[in-house]
C-alpha cells in the first residue's frame, strides 16, 4: 500500500502557538453500546494555531504522561511549541481528505523565543 509522506514543516509551518492542553481518557464501550469514560489517563491533546497558516487550528495527540502543561494551568500568552516526530496522517471523511497529527512529545519552542 502507497503511503504518502507529508513534510510538516512545509504544512504547518514552523511558528506553532499553544493554545489548551486536554486530557484523553480512555474510553469503553459498555453493554448497550454507550459509551464511559475512564479515569486512566492515555495522553494529551494540544491545540495549537498555525500562524503562517492563516492561523489554522490543528490537535495533535500524544501519548507523554506527563503534560507540558496541566490541564487546569494557565497557559502564558504566546506560547510557542514544537513536536518531537510530529507525524501527519491523511484520511477520508465522507469524500472529503483529512488530516490527523500524532507526536511523542510537545516541548517549548525554543528557537522561536
Amino acid at each position: 500500500m502507497l503511503k504518502p509522506k507529508i513534510d510538516t514543516t512545509k504544512t504547518l509551518g514552523t511558528t506553532l502557538v499553544l493554545l489548551t492542553v486536554i486530557e484523553r481518557k480512555e474510553v469503553i464501550k459498555k453493554e448497550d453500546g454507550s459509551f464511559d469514560k475512564t479515569d486512566n489517563i492515555l495522553g494529551y491533546n494540544y491545540e495549537v494555531v498555525c500562524l503562517e497558516r492563516k492561523f489554522e487550528k490543528i490537535i495533535v495527540k500524544t501519548e507523554e504522561k506527563r503534560p507540558l502543561f496541566d490541564p487546569d494551568e494557565e497557559i502564558p500568552g504566546d506560547t510557542l511549541v514544537a513536536f518531537e516526530n510530529l507525524t501527519i496522517t491523511p484520511w477520508v471523511k465522507d469524500g472529503w481528505i483529512q488530516l490527523s497529527f500524532k507526536a511523542s512529545k510537545c516541548i517549548i519552542d525554543e528557537e522561536q523565543e
